[in-house]
């Protein structure tokens, strides 16, 4: 009887001690997708663009299932902004009349670029089906800190004028007073606040040694936070200042959201 509680028991421990098999990972991927800085404009309408993703991180699986996550990345965002507007501000012209400045933006198109660095924090599941083929799925939440924001125009053409109501008359095509149409390139930097996002991804892993599995998964990036400082200048002004979209009363929000694939390798590093 005893011998069979000694074997029964020695079953159990060893099955715990094999539940509690921990690793370290060293992960390395990058990937692609529709990356968007969601926003709504007044007049116009946005879309987002292709981006990319990279990113360096380290893995601990405190058991054979279950892990957390953390590292750090890069992930870029390109979105582009079409304008139907006409604005009109109150001004005075040299000779001391007072007029209405008028700029009558036809399909003026924006294009901003936005890269971030961001820091991770998730748990992951692993789940093996064979001695080659498994399930990693990650969730968690990450910080990311704009580093760079740009602007650029790309289309359209802004035609500006003067109305004087006193007179009931326009001026248009005096590029002395300002009256012209612009089709110029205007660009700049935009700043913005971190953003804080939620990550769900999902994949799988294929082993081609003991100390190498590759990974190929889907990502799912959602802004949580506004990250725009909000403004109330306007889009072009009369004394020819381009202010950009996200420094004017058009844009008040703006939330980061991706979804794509990716690629990688994760790396078993020090032992068990």
């Amino acid at each position: 009887m005893k011998k069979h509680i000694i074997i029964l028991l020695s079953i159990v421990i060893s099955t715990v001690i094999q539940a509690q098999e921990t690793w370290n990972y060293l992960n390395v991927n990058a990937g692609a997708g529709s990356h968007n800085l969601r926003y709504t404009l007044q007049d116009g309408i946005q879309s987002g663009n292709t981006g990319y993703t990279a990113n360096i991180a380290f893995s601990h699986f405190f058991t054979s299932h279950w892990g957390v996550q953390t590292g750090i990345g890069v992930q870029s965002f390109t979105t582009t902004s079409t304008v139907n507007l006409t604005e009109s501000t109150p001004a005075i012209d040299s000779d001391g009349d007072i007029y209405i400045f008028k700029s009558d933006f036809k399909n003026w198109q924006e294009t901003q670029q936005v890269l971030f660095f961001e820091i991770p924090l998730t748990a992951q599941f692993k789940h093996r089906f064979n001695s080659k083929i498994g399930l990693l799925a990650t969730a968690g939440a990450k910080i990311s800190i704009p580093v760079q924001a740009t602007y650029k125009s790309t289309g359209g053409e802004i035609v500006t004028s003067g109305y004087y109501p006193q007179w009931n008359i326009e001026l248009t095509d005096v590029p002395d007073q300002g009256f012209k149409t612009i089709t110029q390139n205007f660009t700049g930097k935009y700043t913005l606040n971190p953003a804080y996002t939620a990550i769900v991804e999902l994949g799988g892993i294929y082993k081609i040694s003991e100390r190498i599995d590759l990974y190929a998964g889907a990502y799912f990036h959602y802004g949580l936070n506004n990250i725009l400082k909000p403004d109330t200048k306007m889009l072009y002004q009369v004394d020819g200042t381009y202010n950009g979209v996200w420094k004017s009363y058009q844009t008040t929000d703006i939330k980061p959201f991706s979804i794509g694939v990716k690629v990688g390798m994760y790396l078993k590093v020090g032992k068990k």
